[in-house]
């Protein structure tokens, strides 16, 4: 099967295929397809689902959109999709080109007309949305939400759901111009949700203060954050977390030094699960 796999007399060669030469004495970096590549594999597979659909009589086949070729370009709004939907979805776009968030999606493609700041905002949006009504009913059915923004987390979340529930846009631009609302700065993290003021943050924020998809580092967050909230979804994650640090301090053949950093880790994650079990009690 191995020797099926590519015509190379090795079996394990160091590459399948060779790289394939752009211009003389000079070599193509990198492993991603050309634009021009691509192009032609979507024009090969749009007619192989056509063919297909032919042969068996059938009529859901990829009919013209009267848009000319399908190019990469017009999949500004699957990368979007697919970028926000990804854990630290922005901290993975920075990287990837190599800019902070906001510089990237701003120049992406070179241009601000490239309009995929738009399609990123918009997916944004419908992502806020979707937690938010996550967030409101968990609310609705008796959740409770613990830390220093718990007032501020309750409130924005009444807020948001009475002013944007069953909201139509009709131009993505307008996603890009409601991001900067305060009811929409609600990030979730590992064991926190961050009711983001970028006045107080403790973290370091990607992008400016000023710039609507301005985004907390939850990586970074910094446990005296007056922004922090603790819903019961976080403390059950801050839990698993405490039993993992449990059993590391229960192992006699942990190192000193980490031992005794985990133990002083493990202090704190059990008074955050106290207080959060205590607020719940009171109510």
């Amino acid at each position: 099967m191995l020797e099926r796999l590519h015509p190379h007399t090795l079996l394990f060669p160091t590459r399948i295929e060779p790289h394939r030469w752009r211009f003389e004495g000079e070599k193509r970096q990198g492993q991603a397809r050309r634009d021009q590549s691509i192009i032609l594999d979507l024009a090969k597979f749009i007619t192989w689902v056509n063919d297909y659909c032919h042969r068996l009589r059938r009529d859901d086949g990829i009919p013209d959109d009267g848009r000319g070729r399908l190019k990469p370009s017009r999949f500004r709004r699957t990368l979007a999709w697919f970028i926000r939907r990804r854990p630290r979805g922005l901290v993975a776009a920075s990287i990837q080109h190599g800019h902070a968030h906001t510089q990237m999606l701003q120049g992406y493609a070179g241009s601000y007309e490239s309009g995929f700041p738009d399609e990123y905002a918009f997916e944004d949006w419908l992502y806020r949305l979707e937690c938010l009504s996550d967030d409101e009913q968990a609310l609705s059915e008796g959740e409770h939400v613990s830390g220093p923004a718990a007032d501020t987390y309750r409130s924005r979340i009444s807020g948001a759901h009475r002013e944007f529930a069953g909201r139509v846009l009709t131009k993505q631009r307008q996603a890009r111009d409601l991001m900067g609302n305060p009811l929409l700065q609600i990030h979730h993290g590992e064991g926190m949700t961050c009711v983001l003021n970028p006045a107080t943050a403790a973290c370091q924020l990607r992008g400016t203060v000023d710039d609507p998809l301005v985004t907390p580092d939850t990586d970074d967050c910094r446990p005296q954050c007056p922004n922090i909230a603790r819903t019961d979804r976080d403390v059950e994650h801050v839990k698993r977390r405490a039993a993992e640090l449990a059993e590391i301090i229960a192992d006699p053949l942990a190192p000193p030094i980490r031992h005794e950093r985990e133990r002083h880790e493990l202090g704190r994650l059990k008074s955050i699960i106290d207080a959060h079990q205590r607020g719940a009690a009171d109510r």
